[in-house]
């Protein structure tokens, strides 16, 4: 049964606490996605104990097994074709660049609400610690971590790219340990080769941190640490590339700013190397 079956089956049970609750959660799903109990209530203005409740009523174990169901559905409603023929189809009057600017900045806020700094924070001194940073990307994510990368080689880091076919990628992890570092990059859906290279990762003892959407909180094995928030206004419309570029460059600028003798004394080497090579 889908979410909606299911409230659809229960709709004589259900109070208006639990119908301010559901009215929040359909208004935005790719959002309420990410939310946890005790910040839906606080989004909805209802007790924290109806979170739990209205789970119950509808057949879940408690409110993650819910938000799992939503997560789930969100991901199924992202064929590329339909999400542009929905993006397309509600925009008036042709003005697309508006319509997109008001979208971006929707998805920025959100953002701000799913990625705490401290989780930032974190990200960036486990990164400026590692011995060697490698970066996964495949498809889609293959821009992004491109960016990231040269970033840190800017900073001065030891940096590996894990793109392309599975056996390309072992190759580079032969020599891994637990001094380095694994970022991933994967959005939409789970990369074939996300799974045994963050299990590999945990065997040597790196550690491993996820940048996705709303795919993150499904990808198994669970990263060390994951930076996720959804990539639009809502997961069947056109999923931008604004949300993952700015968790990276809020990485890169943390970093800088944490670890701010190193870094720009790095910067200022690389400006006098720029200057014999030019």
């Amino acid at each position: 049964m889908t979410l909606i079956d299911r409230i659809k089956a229960q709709s004589k049970r259900l109070t208006e606490a639990d119908q301010k609750l559901i009215a929040t959660m359909l208004e935005n799903r790719a959002e309420a996605a990410f939310l946890s109990g005790p910040q839906l209530s606080q989004r909805a203005s209802v007790h924290e104990a109806t979170v739990t409740r209205l789970a119950q009523k509808l057949g879940y174990r408690g409110f993650p097994d819910l938000r799992a169901q939503l997560q789930r559905e969100v991901l199924d409603d992202q064929d590329a074709a339909t999400r542009m023929r929905r993006s397309v189809a509600k925009v008036e009057h042709g003005d697309y660049l508006t319509d997109l600017i008001a979208a971006e900045i929707s998805a920025l806020e959100t953002l701000a609400r799913s990625v705490p700094q401290s989780d930032v924070d974190l990200a960036a001194d486990i990164i400026f610690e590692g011995r060697r940073v490698f970066v996964f990307g495949q498809g889609h994510a293959q821009s992004v971590a491109g960016f990231l990368q040269r970033r840190l080689d800017r900073f001065g880091m030891t940096t590996i790219a894990l793109t392309g076919r599975g056996r390309d990628i072992a190759e580079r992890m032969v020599s891994m340990d637990k001094s380095d570092v694994v970022i991933a990059l994967a959005f939409r859906k789970q990369p074939q080769s996300y799974a045994p290279l963050v299990q590999h990762a945990r065997r040597v003892g790196a550690r491993t941190i996820l940048i996705s959407d709303l795919a993150g909180p499904l990808m198994e094995p669970i990263a060390d640490l994951m930076l996720a928030a959804p990539r639009g206004r809502s997961g069947s419309e056109f999923q931008t590339p604004t949300i993952p570029f700015a968790i990276v460059n809020g990485i890169v600028l943390t970093i800088a700013g944490r670890h701010e003798r190193e870094v720009i004394g790095r910067l200022e080497k690389l400006s006098e190397l720029f200057n014999d090579f030019d």
